[in-house]
């Protein structure tokens, strides 16, 4: 909900105030170093492609609050995403288009182009998508093999169903009860 927020934030920086910006998809979320300690963080994103047209790539970074002057290091970084934004007409609701990005050094365009090929990447995933057309014959094998995987849990034989540590609730017994009310509701 956080990363959600803040792509809106950013995406209302690139934008202005004129449109009404909506999530259309969080594309991905990337964890490089997971939490191990209780520190603080430091939220921050930047618009990584915009071609014109309605919708934006918002690519946001969490990482380890650094010290106060210094910037994050690439081992504090704990996780990036990519969200992709829609700008609407507030009274229409149909899309408009925002500004571009404009590239100005070598690092700025290897980002634009690493967010060109995300775009063309979730393009060509919507083509494929099962709404628009039927599963191909690798696709139709592995549905197949998901569907008979789950037959074997009403086989009553089968070690699938049941392993060593599940116990089935007719095998279980009630030793406790305690009824418990809400704190502050009459009774």
């Amino acid at each position: 909900m956080d990363l959600d927020a803040l792509s809106g934030v950013v995406a209302y920086k690139h934008t202005g105030d004129g449109v009404t910006t909506v999530t259309a998809a969080c594309d991905r979320i990337t964890i490089q170093h997971p939490l191990t300690e209780i520190c603080d963080l430091e939220l921050s994103g930047r618009v990584t492609y915009a071609t014109g047209r309605s919708s934006m790539e918002i690519t946001l970074q969490v990482a380890k609050a650094p010290q106060e002057g210094k910037k994050a290091t690439p081992e504090d970084v704990m996780m990036t995403c990519q969200f992709t934004m829609v700008s609407l007409d507030p009274g229409t609701k149909k899309p408009v288009n925002l500004p571009p990005i404009r590239v100005e050094n070598e690092e700025e365009q290897r980002i634009y182009d690493e967010g060109e090929q995300n775009s063309k990447h979730r393009k060509d995933l919507s083509k494929r998508s099962l709404l628009k057309q039927t599963p191909n014959d690798e696709e139709s094998d592995l549905i197949h093999a998901l569907w008979q995987r789950q037959l074997r849990y009403h086989d009553p034989n089968d070690s699938l169903r049941k392993p060593a540590n599940v116990h089935f609730m007719d095998q279980t017994q009630l030793s406790t009860a305690n009824i418990m009310q809400p704190q502050y509701r009459n009774r």
